[in-house]
Protein backbone atom coordinates (compact mmCIF):
# COMPACT_ATOMS: atom_id res chain seq x y z
CA UNK A 1 0.00 0.00 0.00
CA UNK A 2 1.58 3.26 -0.43
CA UNK A 3 1.89 6.50 1.58
CA UNK A 4 -0.63 8.54 0.00
CA UNK A 5 -3.11 5.73 -0.22
CA UNK A 6 -2.44 5.42 3.94
CA UNK A 7 -2.75 9.19 4.06
CA UNK A 8 -6.04 9.46 1.79
CA UNK A 9 -7.44 6.44 4.29
CA UNK A 10 -6.00 8.20 7.36
CA UNK A 11 -7.57 11.19 6.61
CA UNK A 12 -11.01 10.50 5.51
CA UNK A 13 -11.49 8.02 8.55
CA UNK A 14 -10.29 11.07 10.84
CA UNK A 15 -12.43 13.75 9.35
CA UNK A 16 -15.62 10.92 9.68
CA UNK A 17 -14.64 10.27 13.28
CA UNK A 18 -14.17 14.41 13.83
CA UNK A 19 -17.78 15.03 12.02
CA UNK A 20 -19.67 12.37 13.79
CA UNK A 21 -18.27 12.53 17.24
CA UNK A 22 -18.33 16.68 17.64
CA UNK A 23 -21.15 17.51 14.68
CA UNK A 24 -18.97 20.04 13.24
CA UNK A 25 -20.00 19.04 10.14
CA UNK A 26 -23.50 18.46 10.16
CA UNK A 27 -26.24 21.31 9.01
CA UNK A 28 -28.42 22.80 11.44
CA UNK A 29 -31.44 20.57 9.97
CA UNK A 30 -31.56 18.53 12.73
CA UNK A 31 -31.00 21.36 15.70
CA UNK A 32 -33.91 23.22 13.34
CA UNK A 33 -36.48 20.23 12.85
CA UNK A 34 -40.10 21.50 10.86
CA UNK A 35 -42.00 18.72 11.96
CA UNK A 36 -45.01 19.44 9.26
CA UNK A 37 -42.93 20.62 6.67
CA UNK A 38 -43.78 19.28 3.26
CA UNK A 39 -41.09 16.77 1.91
CA UNK A 40 -39.40 19.40 -0.34
CA UNK A 41 -38.22 21.38 2.59
CA UNK A 42 -36.89 18.59 4.35
CA UNK A 43 -34.86 16.69 1.84
CA UNK A 44 -32.42 19.25 1.21
CA UNK A 45 -31.34 19.24 4.96
CA UNK A 46 -31.66 15.20 4.39
CA UNK A 47 -29.20 15.29 1.26
CA UNK A 48 -26.78 17.76 2.55
CA UNK A 49 -26.18 15.28 5.87
CA UNK A 50 -25.92 12.42 3.39
CA UNK A 51 -22.21 11.90 3.01
CA UNK A 52 -21.67 12.38 6.77
CA UNK A 53 -24.11 9.81 8.12
CA UNK A 54 -23.28 7.74 5.41
CA UNK A 55 -19.71 7.61 5.85
CA UNK A 56 -19.89 7.01 9.77
CA UNK A 57 -22.17 4.00 8.29
CA UNK A 58 -19.57 2.35 6.17
CA UNK A 59 -16.76 2.94 9.31
CA UNK A 60 -19.17 1.34 11.23
CA UNK A 61 -19.32 -1.75 8.70
CA UNK A 62 -15.32 -1.76 8.31
CA UNK A 63 -13.75 -5.13 9.53
CA UNK A 64 -10.28 -3.63 10.39
CA UNK A 65 -8.48 -6.64 10.24
CA UNK A 66 -9.09 -7.28 6.44
CA UNK A 67 -5.79 -6.67 4.49
CA UNK A 68 -7.59 -5.12 1.45
CA UNK A 69 -9.95 -1.97 1.87
CA UNK A 70 -12.71 -1.72 -0.47
CA UNK A 71 -15.18 0.28 0.96
CA UNK A 72 -16.54 3.84 -0.42
CA UNK A 73 -16.66 7.29 0.55
CA UNK A 74 -19.75 8.64 -0.07
CA UNK A 75 -18.65 13.00 -0.88
CA UNK A 76 -21.67 14.66 -2.14
CA UNK A 77 -25.47 14.01 -3.17
CA UNK A 78 -27.32 16.03 -5.61
CA UNK A 79 -30.08 17.71 -4.86
CA UNK A 80 -33.17 16.00 -4.94
CA UNK A 81 -35.65 15.51 -8.13
CA UNK A 82 -38.75 15.34 -6.61
CA UNK A 83 -41.08 14.76 -9.94
CA UNK A 84 -42.47 11.01 -9.82
CA UNK A 85 -42.74 8.18 -11.88
CA UNK A 86 -46.43 7.68 -12.92
CA UNK A 87 -46.25 4.37 -11.56
CA UNK A 88 -49.96 4.71 -9.93
CA UNK A 89 -51.95 4.37 -12.90
CA UNK A 90 -50.59 0.90 -13.56
CA UNK A 91 -51.52 -0.38 -9.87
CA UNK A 92 -54.35 -2.39 -8.52
CA UNK A 93 -56.92 -0.19 -6.95
CA UNK A 94 -55.87 0.88 -3.50
CA UNK A 95 -58.09 0.78 -0.86
CA UNK A 96 -55.83 3.66 0.88
CA UNK A 97 -54.59 6.67 0.02
CA UNK A 98 -51.25 6.26 -1.59
CA UNK A 99 -49.24 8.98 0.29
CA UNK A 100 -45.64 7.57 -0.45
CA UNK A 101 -43.64 10.35 -2.05
CA UNK A 102 -40.89 9.73 -4.43
CA UNK A 103 -37.07 11.62 -4.21
CA UNK A 104 -34.12 10.93 -7.12
CA UNK A 105 -30.75 11.73 -6.34
CA UNK A 106 -27.16 10.97 -7.03
CA UNK A 107 -24.13 10.16 -5.13
CA UNK A 108 -20.43 10.99 -6.29
CA UNK A 109 -18.65 8.09 -4.36
CA UNK A 110 -15.13 7.31 -3.98
CA UNK A 111 -12.89 3.93 -3.99
CA UNK A 112 -9.27 4.05 -3.04
CA UNK A 113 -7.16 0.87 -3.88
CA UNK A 114 -3.35 0.46 -3.88
CA UNK A 115 -2.79 2.10 -6.56
CA UNK A 116 -5.29 4.58 -7.59
CA UNK A 117 -8.65 6.56 -6.47
CA UNK A 118 -11.94 5.01 -8.51
CA UNK A 119 -14.70 7.63 -8.45
CA UNK A 120 -18.38 7.03 -9.32
CA UNK A 121 -21.81 8.05 -9.23
CA UNK A 122 -25.03 5.97 -7.86
CA UNK A 123 -28.50 6.80 -8.65
CA UNK A 124 -30.95 6.56 -6.08
CA UNK A 125 -34.89 6.56 -5.98
CA UNK A 126 -35.99 6.81 -2.79
CA UNK A 127 -39.61 6.48 -1.51
CA UNK A 128 -40.87 7.88 2.00
CA UNK A 129 -44.30 7.73 3.90
CA UNK A 130 -45.39 10.04 6.66
CA UNK A 131 -46.45 8.27 9.65
CA UNK A 132 -47.67 9.39 13.21
CA UNK A 133 -43.68 9.63 14.32
CA UNK A 134 -43.06 11.43 11.13
CA UNK A 135 -41.27 10.26 7.60
CA UNK A 136 -40.15 6.94 7.25
CA UNK A 137 -38.41 4.79 4.28
CA UNK A 138 -41.13 2.79 2.30
CA UNK A 139 -38.24 1.07 -0.24
CA UNK A 140 -34.91 2.94 -1.71
CA UNK A 141 -33.25 1.39 -4.65
CA UNK A 142 -30.21 2.33 -6.81
CA UNK A 143 -28.26 1.84 -10.05
CA UNK A 144 -24.51 2.07 -10.13
CA UNK A 145 -23.64 4.47 -13.18
CA UNK A 146 -21.66 3.18 -16.15
CA UNK A 147 -18.12 3.72 -16.57
CA UNK A 148 -19.30 4.00 -20.38
CA UNK A 149 -21.18 7.20 -20.53
CA UNK A 150 -22.52 5.65 -24.20
CA UNK A 151 -24.17 2.57 -22.20
CA UNK A 152 -27.31 2.81 -19.79
CA UNK A 153 -27.09 2.58 -16.20
CA UNK A 154 -26.53 -0.92 -14.38
CA UNK A 155 -29.70 -2.71 -13.58
CA UNK A 156 -31.22 -1.50 -10.51
CA UNK A 157 -31.29 -3.12 -6.99
CA UNK A 158 -32.95 -3.28 -3.69
CA UNK A 159 -30.60 -0.46 -1.59
CA UNK A 160 -32.60 -0.17 1.59
CA UNK A 161 -30.29 -2.32 4.04
CA UNK A 162 -26.97 -0.82 2.10
CA UNK A 163 -24.92 2.17 4.13
CA UNK A 164 -27.28 5.12 1.69
CA UNK A 165 -30.39 3.28 3.44
CA UNK A 166 -29.25 3.03 6.81
CA UNK A 167 -27.88 6.65 6.73
CA UNK A 168 -31.12 7.84 5.50
CA UNK A 169 -33.00 5.85 8.42
CA UNK A 170 -30.50 7.49 11.29
CA UNK A 171 -31.00 10.49 9.55
CA UNK A 172 -34.68 10.13 9.89
CA UNK A 173 -34.71 8.70 13.36
CA UNK A 174 -33.24 12.27 14.16
CA UNK A 175 -35.26 14.29 12.67
CA UNK A 176 -38.02 12.68 13.46
CA UNK A 177 -36.99 12.83 17.45
CA UNK A 178 -36.92 16.53 17.24
CA UNK A 179 -40.84 16.48 16.90
CA UNK A 180 -41.45 14.18 19.58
Amino acid sequence: MSKNTMINRSFAIYFTLICGSFGICSTQAIAQSKCNAPLTEIVPQLLEDLPSYGNRVIQRARNLDRTEDSFNYIVIASPGNFNPLPLKNRQYTPTVPDTTEQVFFTTLETQYSDTQKISFENYYWLFLTPTKNGWAIANVVSSLANPDPSQPANPPRDASQGSVGQAIRLWLRDFNSKCQ
